[in-house]
């Protein structure tokens, strides 16, 4: 149903931000030493890189986060959108549904991961190479994934996941919006609602205060739909997530992370947006569905006279100078199956009907036929209707 495939076709030889009268926001990270840190982040990033090995469903059973929200996980095509219980029966993650005999192959190429000041939760960003060997050569699919993890007692459990292909963001001709609908839930009170929009909006709709809600540290990332649309530390303060100045928040689930609404420090926000692109050469001007995952962190704004100890308690603890500020944002378009081939194989590629479920295939150099055949997937429960925006 779902197939992301490469841009490249490899030969198979194959500081924290200022805030006016108020100093600056707690870098969450600065400080944090020992060993018990280490061996956290370092038990973090092998679970990361085990997942991509074992592709899984994942394990989201946890306390850490409102039932009622749940978890999340956001692929490339069109209909890749589980959420909650439908993640216990995700398929397979990457682009391509292929049998397991068919050689693939996945490397990480930029793996970063983020604590949080009180060490509840973890947000982890990588540029991946998902690789497929046909016709004796290689296909090469980039991807980028975000992620949001909570700590739970002794071990990492998954929140979300959110992966894209980058591309231009584009309408489609019919008009129709393309891509899943997600039913909208909030677990969150109408203050803390009020004050995670206050920060996303203005980032979306390139609003003057834009900048006045983001994190500016080495732990801060953008990803916008396009493949250059990508920015980290300060750089996000430049960010330009989507082209065009009209964005309305379409769906949206949100909740927190830790035992408690009162004393959590980490939000999450998944959903979809509408915005209109204008027109650009080749392309029309219209409206689009895009998918958003967001990570806010509860800090405190440290005054130059404080007192150091006031100043490490989580705002879990003590909230007084306490903001939400965006530490990372994922904004992402779908692409199709039958899109996505088209612009990697060219007239090598002879299926025309991918996302009915026809076997990918190609036309070899040597003249022959390459296919690779799809495993059959029981189809997932019709997704329930989206809710009205609370």
């Amino acid at each position: 149903m779902r197939i992301t495939v490469a841009l490249v076709v490899l030969l198979a030889g194959c500081p924290s931000r200022t805030t006016k009268d108020r100093g600056t926001l707690a870098d969450p990270v600065a400080g944090t030493t020992g060993n018990a840190i280490a061996a956290m982040v370092a038990e973090l990033q092998d679970d990361v890189l085990s997942s991509y090995e074992r592709d899984e469903p994942p394990d989201v059973e946890t306390g850490m986060i409102p039932v009622e929200i749940g978890g999340a996980r956001i692929g490339v095509g069109p209909g890749d959108v589980l959420i909650a219980g439908e993640l216990e029966r995700a398929p397979s993650r990457w682009p391509l549904r292929v049998e397991s005999d068919t050689p693939t192959e996945i490397r990480s190429k930029r793996l970063e991961t983020h604590l949080a000041q009180d060490q509840s939760a973890a947000w982890v960003f990588d540029e991946l190479s998902w690789r497929l060997s046909l016709c004796g050569r290689t296909a090469v699919v980039p991807l980028r994934v975000t992620m949001l993890y909570a700590r739970d007692g002794d071990r990492w459990v998954p929140i979300f996941e959110h992966m894209s292909f980058g591309h231009a963001p584009a309408p489609r001709r019919d008009g129709e919006l393309y891509g899943t609908r997600i039913a909208s839930k909030v677990v969150a009170t109408s203050d803390i609602v009020d004050e995670l929009s206050a920060v996303m909006s203005p980032v979306l709709s390139l609003g003057a205060n834009r900048n006045a809600g983001l994190a500016t540290g080495p732990e801060a990332m953008l990803l916008g739909p396009d493949v250059a649309a990508e920015w980290h530390g300060v750089d996000v303060l430049g960010a330009r997530l989507v082209p065009g100045p009209a964005k309305a928040v379409e769906d949206r689930r949100i909740g927190l992370v830790g035992r408690g609404i009162a004393t959590a420090t980490v939000a999450y926000w998944i959903g979809n947006v509408v915005a209109n692109l204008p027109a650009r050469p080749g392309v029309a001007a219209g409206k689009v569905r895009l998918r958003t995952t967001f990570v806010f962190e509860h800090r405190r704004v440290v005054k130059s006279n404080a007192d150091p100890r006031f100043d490490a308690t989580p705002c879990g603890v003590d909230d007084e100078d306490c903001r939400w500020v965006l530490v990372q944002g994922h904004v992402s378009q779908p692409i199709g199956d039958q899109e996505l081939a088209t612009r990697v194989f060219g007239t090598a590629l002879l299926s025309s009907s991918l996302e009915s479920g026809e076997p990918l295939s190609v036309t070899c150099e040597d003249g022959s036929t390459a296919q690779i055949r799809v495993p059959e997937v029981a189809p997932l429960p019709a997704p329930p209707p989206a809710a009205r925006n609370p």
